[in-house]
């Protein structure tokens, strides 16, 4: 092969190449576009008005252009296969074979097999696999293989990993014509495979020239890029925003940077980008080298936006086009718009997760915007106040609870009405019927879509498409394994990221190969990370891939292409700088050997970046909040007892909630939550009493009769509630009356310890006159004291921890129900004011105040004026409905750890989070003494 001298102009080079007719080449996509728009800059800066586009194609676009032209003229009739036919044929190979439960399952080994196919046919090793078997699992492989290749003769396929020998074949036999020249740009690691074909082209008369990519001053767009000299000269300064030290003002060169930890290694990194673009003439083209790029996305995303364009930090902020773009997306169904197509899809075949219902409710992609705000009510109202006891609800059911709603029923109502079955369709049948159901759901939705979401649509169409060509052996299957299939698809299919003219290329340093930069910045350059470790194949057997030299298998070989792609990456860039920090969260770190042999000269962070100023002061305008809130329109506040109890809180919390009607969402929990249980006792004893209606009578039933009372009243209490749908269903709720009559025998005991009784109120409604506001409240039981002096008790059911009477207490009260209800009475007829703690175990107890002994059996049996707390109660919460009324809504709550820790009204009120962790007073015990 002949080797090219390096031109002082690449584009130069590539228009005599084109000129001679040559076939230029690039070792990946990213380096042909590269290419290709490098020359288009070059040809705008000489001045030309229009030019003839570059045909600069990758190594495997190329070669199946070859094939298919060989399809075209009729010389091949074999169907190259995608990686989704692939993987079906693996697949099935595997799941038929009795090793396949032992090693993993299907879909992982078929991904693992693949993988293992493509590394020993570009090693030239497919025909060895048999004889070089000396483990179990090169064994099975090998077995697999033979199959594979069986069925590949069979049925007239060709993998893409056998494309290169078949065109090596096809040009010795004659039947393909090779080019006269071949330019290859930027390949410097062949593979077996890649030579033997360029040693053919060779012996049938083909020129095969090749040229490095180095650094050179490469005619650069004088239009500069406008949107990033916007972003960044606009003045919108991040907070992080440092400039940098007079060390680092001289040239740079290659350098080796030293960090103390991984977060100032990433953060000098991204100011010293920050710097570059700002000082350069023109748009700059940098990559930022990640060896291990999937797990530091987040981080990178996050301080690249936060330094460099602060001003796209707003949730509503466009991110389709930014200065900084990853070599490759996220997983296609990563993505809200696909990850709802496939939810709703699945929702077509079955119950659907309720988290995942509420968030399709809320999707912008189905639907119209105008009923949006129609299904976030539906959500809100309906669904999340419906007893469920599956964490999951199906579309016809959703679509029932939808009667109330039409909005909401009109984008069910086709859905609900397709049905899969069981049928058996072809692979294309069902991803027609896929684009029909989302077209019934109006997907992508009405409003104009995004850049960004325009890509992932018509990536999304792409596997549909990829999916339909899975019909390719003739089998038809039913709608799970075709959703399957389309599941796996788009997991594996990676958003599109658009044209590669943003200054700053995310990539992995094998993905920058046969690009060229004007700066190349390599982090995490550790030993850890560089070279990047490298494992045998597990189903290859180790003495074939040492014999072949495959990745993995000689550590010196490993060192040796680290070596040659850190050498690219040099000539790659007039400025390469390589960052490491001295130790991250496991311990200490050394830079990578590979880096320590260039014997570049290194700096620390500190000298690379002066040390951070402190943030200016922001000046602020203080101004009297003296305007008085508007009247409360009436004294008769929804809310009933709560509203004091928030007031009591915090002012702000109970302004918020009950005047500016600011409540959080109600928790879609699995089964039955503690509010619904609570509510299933709530009618059980109010059933219960209404039957029984004494303490007297309840003596004198006996205990069969007592139970079966029971039973009858815990059925009436759950069934009317909920209507079981499955035998699930009734398991469950078999189980909660259990549960619910086991903890009623023991109560009902606890109510015979008391002193006589009759019960003269259940659940009774009534409004409570409190300072200005008149407040509507439910009380649980009153009972009359039957003896001499008669009187009432007023009982409130409790099934948590939370019962305790010293919440009545102070001028703030945690819990002023039973207060209030207090106030009802007349001077001298309360006898008693008690919590009944309905709890399995020692949990279980009266708790409260009584005005003699006798009538609630306490632990500490002690009794109280109840008429001079009634009057104390009394001045406590008019202070506080008053403060309601006047609209008292200052920050203030009564303990922060307590009361603001789950506060919804947080993002309101805006209070400072560290006040959440000072330590709450020690709690009053769980009796009154």
């Amino acid at each position: 092969m002949q080797e090219s001298p390096q031109r002082n102009s690449l584009s130069v080079t590539i228009s005599e190449a084109l000129a001679d007719g040559a076939t230029i080449l690039a070792p990946n996509e990213r380096a042909a576009a590269d290419l290709r728009a490098r020359f288009d800059r070059a040809q705008s800066a000489a001045g030309l008005d229009a030019w003839e586009p570059a045909q600069i194609r990758s190594w495997n676009a190329w070669l199946e252009s070859l094939w298919s032209a060989l399809v075209n003229q009729g010389v091949e009739l074999r169907l190259q296969l995608n990686p989704a036919q692939e993987h079906t044929l693996w697949r099935e190979i595997i799941a038929s074979s009795t090793a396949a439960p032992s090693l993993g399952s299907p879909d992982s080994l078929a991904e693992l097999a693949q993988t293992a196919w493509r590394l020993a046919a570009s090693y030239e090793a497919t025909a060895a696999l048999r004889r070089f078997a000396v483990t179990h699992d090169s064994k099975t492989f090998a077995t697999w293989a033979t199959a594979f290749a069986k069925r590949c003769e069979r049925g007239q396929f060709l993998s893409a990993a056998e494309l290169p020998a078949a065109i090596r074949e096809h040009i010795a036999d004659g039947s393909l014509t090779p080019p006269t020249k071949v330019l290859l740009i930027g390949f410097d690691d062949d593979t077996p495979a890649r030579t033997s074909l360029l040693t053919t082209l060779e012996t049938h008369g083909c020129i095969i020239d090749r040229l490095a990519i180095t650094a050179e001053s490469e005619p650069g767009d004088k239009t500069g890029w406008p949107i990033l000299s916007g972003l960044i000269r606009k003045g919108g300064v991040s907070s992080e925003a440092r400039p940098l030290s007079s060390e680092a003002e001289t040239n740079s060169s290659h350098l080796v940077i030293q960090a103390a930890n991984l977060h100032e290694e990433l953060l000098t990194a991204v100011h010293w980008i920050r710097h570059f673009i700002e000082t350069s003439p023109e748009q700059p083209r940098i990559a930022l080298i990640v060896p291990s790029l999937g797990d530091e996305r987040p981080a990178l995303e996050a301080t690249l936006r936060n330094i460099l364009t602060p001003e796209l930090q707003s949730i509503d902020t466009d991110l389709s086009s930014t200065p900084y773009s990853f070599s490759t997306g996220s997983p296609l169904a990563e993505t809200p718009m696909v990850a709802t197509a496939l939810d709703l899809i699945r929702w077509i075949a079955g119950p659907l997760p309720l988290d995942r219902v509420t968030t399709l409710l809320l999707s912008p992609y189905i639907g119209t915007l105008e009923d949006l705000e129609a299904r976030a009510a539906f959500d809100a109202f309906t669904l999340r106040r419906t007893p469920l006891l599956r964490p999951e609800i199906d579309i016809a059911r959703l679509h029932r609870l939808a009667a109330t709603s039409p909005s909401v029923a009109k984008i069910l109502a086709p859905l609900a009405a397709r049905r899969p079955g069981d049928t058996l369709r072809s692979h294309a049948d069902w991803m027609e019927f896929v684009r029909d159901t989302l077209r019934d759901a109006n997907f992508p939705g009405d409003r104009p879509l995004t850049a960004q979401e325009f890509r992932d649509a018509r990536t999304w169409d792409h596997v549909l498409d990829a999916v339909a060509t899975l019909d390719f052996t003739g089998v038809r299957v039913d709608f799970h394994t075709a959703l399957e299939a389309l599941t796996r698809q788009a997991r594996t299919v990676a958003t599109s990221q658009g044209t590669n003219d943003a200054s700053v290329q995310i990539m992995t340093p094998t993905e920058a190969a046969g690009s060229s930069f004007d700066a190349v910045v390599f982090l995490r350059a550790t030993d850890a990370n560089w070279p990047t470790p490298t494992r045998a194949n597990p189903l290859l057997g180790w003495p074939l891939q040492y014999d072949r030299h495959m990745p993995g298998t000689s550590l010196a070989d490993t060192a040796t292409r680290a070596e040659q792609a850190t050498a690219r990456l040099l000539a790659s860039a007039p400025s390469v700088l390589f960052f490491y920090a001295e130790e991250d969260e496991s311990g200490p770190q050394r830079l990578s050997p590979t880096i320590t042999n260039l014997g570049l000269s290194d700096v620390t962070a500190a000298e690379l970046l002066p040390p951070m100023k402190p943030e200016p002061t922001v000046p602020t305008d203080a101004f009297p909040d003296t305007e008085p809130l508007p009247p409360l329109p009436s004294g008769d506040v929804v809310g009933g007892a709560r509203v004091v109890q928030q007031q009591a809180a915090c002012g702000f919390l109970a302004f918020s909630e009950f005047r500016l009607r600011s409540r959080p969402l109600n928790n879609i929990t699995a089964g039955l939550d503690a509010l619904e249980s609570g509510n299933f006792l709530h009618r059980t004893m109010q059933a219960f009493w209404k039957a029984v209606g004494s303490q007297a009578a309840l003596r004198q039933m006996d205990p069969a009769a007592r139970e079966a009372l029971l039973v009858r009243c815990i059925a009436s209490a759950v069934d009317s509630r909920i209507v079981p749908e499955t035998d699930w269903d009734d398991a469950y709720l078999q189980l909660q009356k259990d549960r619910l009559l086991i903890l009623l025998r023991f109560w009902l005991n606890a109510e015979l310890e008391r002193g006589p009784f009759t019960v003269l109120a259940l659940e009774a409604d009534t409004m409570v006159s409190v300072g200005p506001l008149t407040l509507s409240v439910r009380m649980d039981r009153i009972d009359r004291v039957d003896g001499p002096d008669n009187g009432f008790v007023y009982v409130d059911y409790k099934t948590g921890f939370s019962a305790n009477p010293g919440s009545w207490e102070g001028l703030r009260p945690d819990d002023p129900q039973l207060p209030l209800y207090a106030l009802l009475s007349e001077p001298g007829e309360l006898k008693g004011l008690a919590f009944a703690k309905v709890r399995a175990g020692k949990g279980m107890a009266w708790l409260g105040y009584q005005a003699e002994t006798g009538i609630l059996p306490m632990k500490r049996p002690t009794t109280v004026d109840l008429d001079n707390l009634i009057n104390e109660w009394r001045h406590t919460l008019t202070t506080l409905a008053e403060d309601f009324a006047n609209g008292r809504a200052t920050v203030s709550p009564k303990n922060f750890a307590v009361n603001c820790t789950r506060c919804a009204q947080r993002l309101l009120c805006r209070v400072n989070p560290e006040l959440l962790f000072i330590a709450p007073d020690d709690e009053a015990g769980d009796e009154a003494e």
